[in-house]
């Protein structure tokens, strides 16, 4: 069966893009509103299963037209893209009811996929999205790393080595060196593991949200250096995926 689809985006050449991006898949059958109004209008005529939705239309705030379409038509997916990652942007159309939040400057940014997920019921939210919403301050403060440093310290919490995230990376050791440091400053840490450690209480590594004002990764995935406790005595060194509930005291470490 087809999906009915609405993309609702005031700038014609990125309506298109996005239109062009969707119909290729054969699965979804796309129209566009270039308004508040006109979405409103066209989600009563059409009755999309989907809403792509900008968050700054011209007329009236992203949040209220989300709100106002869900009032007439509760079963709709409303997706909201957007350039802004805030905790007030984002907690607006959170709350009017829209099942997933994206950020256009996202590198991995795939509406298709973002369709299909929110459709199966889940709620996809872009990873600084959902670390602005769990920052105590509103996200004044939240970090700012680029996408770059993004993938270099998810890759690291995965437990690969600077060569190998330069691998998949298509980047020089050095260059992930360079990524890692500036990642560690901008956290606020002093090693790779205290980086890791801080980016998965901020929500930015995927699969591990924690609660507000929770910075300690408690009945949760954690993250630790050597399987036996000791100093790293290399920035290469693996990070290991533990289950919290699996940590015992560290043994003492290997003789030398």
């Amino acid at each position: 069966m087809s999906t009915r689809v609405l993309v609702v985006e005031s700038h014609p050449l990125v309506r298109q893009g996005i239109r062009a991006q969707l119909s290729d898949n054969g699965k979804l059958v796309v129209s566009e509103a270039s308004s508040g109004a006109e979405a409103i209008l066209a989600a009563s005529e059409q009755r999309p299963d989907v809403v792509l939705l900008d968050a700054d239309l011209p007329d009236r705030p992203g949040s209220e037209v989300c709100a106002a379409i869900l009032d007439r038509h509760p079963t709709t997916a409303v997706i909201v893209l957007s350039d802004h990652g805030d905790k007030a942007s984002v907690r607006a159309v959170l709350d009017a009811g829209a099942r997933a939040y994206l950020l256009r400057d996202a590198d991995d940014l795939d509406l298709p996929r973002a369709i299909e997920r929110t459709l199966a019921g889940e709620s996809v939210i872009d990873p600084r999205a959902a670390a602005a919403l769990l920052s105590p301050r509103g996200g004044t403060e939240q970090p700012k790393l680029t996408s770059q440093e993004l993938k270099v310290i998810r890759l690291v919490a995965e437990g690969l080595t600077n060569p190998e995230i330069g691998t998949r990376l298509y980047l020089s050791r050095h260059t992930v060196k360079e990524y890692v440091s500036h990642a560690i400053h901008k956290l606020g840490a002093t090693n790779r593991i205290e980086a890791v450690r801080k980016a998965t209480a901020l929500g930015l590594i995927e699969g591990v949200v924690l609660p507000p004002g929770d910075t300690t990764p408690s009945r949760r995935d954690t993250l630790v250096y050597n399987e036996w406790g000791g100093p790293a005595r290399s920035s290469d060194l693996k990070v290991t995926p533990l289950k919290i509930d699996k940590l015992v005291a560290s043994p003492e470490p290997p003789a030398e």
